[in-house]
């Protein structure tokens, strides 16, 4: 991105208003406040981004900082795998619908949102497709590009109207669209981030 002052300020302004909503109604969101993160100068915008917030953790996702920017380790000696058919690509975060529930607190995350750190794109590929390239690296890659780039994509997916378009494509239509069926929220969306956007107006 050339500037991504304006994205970042919409970013903030956001997390401001999404806390503040929170607060009011308790969806059970988890939005981390301001982090200190190690500077990174090959990969500016996702400094800056995670910095903004830590982490956010919905219902359908969690968004950590990836590790290189909490260890400090310089860009030159991070880990860089060899046979990665993806090209070692950072991972922003992880879909969580298709772990049950009940046991989320021993398998705290499923497949993962990655950052493609040469194009810079935050796609989605199956786990399982994921893995088929590993035996079979000749094979042409499935993936879905969520956004161009990471600032993009928490301002206009995570945090804004792309949000249910992610959700289809990672965890599926039927995730995407699914009501609670009881108690004084019935007939409202199951995902606790989609009802927090929704009643904020950012998913609009």
């Amino acid at each position: 991105m050339d500037d991504m002052t304006p994205a970042l300020d919409r970013i903030r302004t956001k997390l401001e208003l999404l806390r503040q909503v929170e607060a009011e109604h308790g969806f059970g969101v988890h939005l981390g406040g301001p982090k200190l993160i190690s500077p990174l100068p090959e990969m500016p915008a996702l400094t800056e981004v995670y910095a903004l917030f830590g982490h956010l953790h919905g219902d359908n996702f969690r968004f950590d900082p990836p590790e290189i920017l909490l260890d400090g380790v310089p860009w030159a000696d991070r880990h860089d795998d060899p046979s990665c058919p993806m090209g070692s690509p950072l991972i922003l975060g992880s879909e969580l619908a298709t772990i049950p529930k009940r046991l989320r607190a021993e398998i705290p995350r499923s497949g993962p949102i990655r950052l493609d750190t040469e194009d810079r794109d935050v796609y989605w590929m199956d786990p399982d497709d994921y893995l088929f390239l590993y035996e079979h690296p000749d094979e042409e890659a499935e993936f879905a590009v969520l956004a161009p780039d990471v600032v993009t994509f928490f301002d206009e997916v995570v945090l804004g109207p792309g949000y249910p378009a992610m959700v289809a494509t990672v965890c599926g239509p039927g995730v995407a669209e699914e009501r609670l069926r009881r108690g004084r929220n019935r007939c409202a969306y199951a995902n606790n981030w989609r009802r927090l956007l929704n009643t904020t107006g950012l998913a609009e």
